[in-house]
């Protein structure tokens, strides 16, 4: 008998000091923008790709309601140097993707792959482009993908899964909130997308959910806004089986919060959420704010620990400021080994910040669990169906 992992509470988030030499360098306040982390190279070490998204809002006073106008939508690129802390806007060679925002984008090694999104004409082509920052000559390129794809559409999600597979699912085509998903294989060529008919308990169509991957190959559909304008409090794994065929599974365990327009992402097996928006705008408040879906245990924990029932209520929530940090949307996060950053968004500024004590609980994990580097993902069954 293995012993259980040991069920750490969600981290406690502060800002961090970054530095910029120019305005220009600045990525400023903006939302509705991904946020990449892309490995080290020869010449430099671990780097954040900001792109696109909005820079200015229309709507007034109910900035975070659905339907608000974004303005000032942009196809800049920032490059953030985890090691110095420091912005710099790049400028690459090449044909740039058009201005947008609520697109999508996953790191290929030291590339990122962007789709989708929408911008002041309208929504952006389903074209693949891709920026390789492999060299200090950094340049964009268009990807040829034979056949039908995804199609164009924005609030979608997308990751690369088992370092070979990019994942696309959901999202809005204009017409419709659509609950496909698609997958390129990349490591072959030509390349062709291909529509997964996965098995198992299939999500509901929604759009602004978010989804990472784990390392070992799953990738996990979080939250989102249905059909309906309901917005969604389920999460969902999707797993390729050695025969090639695609299965999901419903997570187990009891979210805090429904929740869309929020952001996600994983350090080991736990997916840290954080944010987002109720039906109406509202934003998530209270203990609900940030929260961690432990894989390996199969269980939501806030804060206070173990989650055992949704706690966003619309009563009185006392202040708390490391939680008021995360009362955003439209934000983005990404992981660099055991550091999550989070920038942007609605209501929160243009301020970096990092979990405050992550370093520390990660390291009692595997100190103390299975959960260590070397066989960190390997313990599929306690939240998936072993075929």
């Amino acid at each position: 008998m293995g012993s259980k992992p040991w069920l750490y509470p969600a981290p406690t988030y502060r800002t961090l000091e970054t530095y910029w030499d120019s305005d220009e360098d600045a990525p400023g306040p903006r939302c509705g923008y991904t946020l990449t982390a892309v490995a080290a190279t020869k010449t430099r070490g671990p780097r954040l790709i900001l792109f696109g998204g909005a820079t200015a809002i229309e709507g007034g006073a109910s900035s975070s309601a659905p339907g608000i106008r974004l303005a000032g939508v942009t196809n800049s690129v920032h490059s953030y140097d985890v090691l110095t802390r420091k912005w710099t806007r790049i400028k690459p060679a090449g044909e740039p993707p058009s201005p947008r925002a609520a697109h999508a984008a996953a790191a290929v090694g030291t590339m990122v792959v962007f789709q989708g999104g929408i911008g002041p004409a309208g929504h952006s082509t389903d074209d693949l482009y891709v920026l390789d920052l492999t060299n200090d000559k950094f340049k964009w390129h268009r990807v040829v993908v034979q056949g039908q794809g995804p199609g164009p559409r924005y609030g979608h999600v997308m990751d690369l899964v088992a370092q070979r597979y990019l994942v696309t699912v959901s999202g809005n085509d204009g017409k419709r909130v659509l609950s496909d998903s698609w997958a390129l294989d990349t490591g072959q060529k030509p390349y062709i997308w291909l529509r997964l008919n996965p098995e198992g308990d299939k999500p509901c169509a929604r759009m602004y959910a978010t989804a990472s991957a784990r390392s070992d190959g799953m990738f996990l559909l979080c939250g989102g806004r249905d059909a309906s304008g309901a917005p969604l409090s389920d999460a969902f794994g999707l797993l390729m089986h050695r025969n090639g065929q695609w299965e999901w599974t419903l997570a187990p365990g009891v979210s805090p919060s429904p929740r869309y327009q929020h952001a996600a992402v994983f350090v080991g097996a736990r997916l840290h959420v954080t944010g987002g928006v109720l039906r109406g705008g509202r934003a998530i408040e209270g203990e609900a704010t940030v929260t961690v879906l432990d894989t390996a245990a199969g269980v939501w924990l806030d804060r206070n620990g173990l989650v055992t029932s949704s706690k966003n209520t619309k009563g009185h929530v006392e202040y708390d400021p490391s939680l008021e940090l995360m009362r955003r949307c439209r934000h983005a996060s990404a992981s660099v080994g055991v550091r999550i950053y989070i920038y942007g968004g609605l209501r929160g500024g243009k301020e970096m910040v990092v979990p405050e004590n992550l370093r520390t609980f990660l390291s009692q994990m595997c100190n103390s669990s299975a959960l260590c580097s070397d066989n960190a993902f390997s313990l599929l069954s306690t939240f998936f169906c072993q075929k």
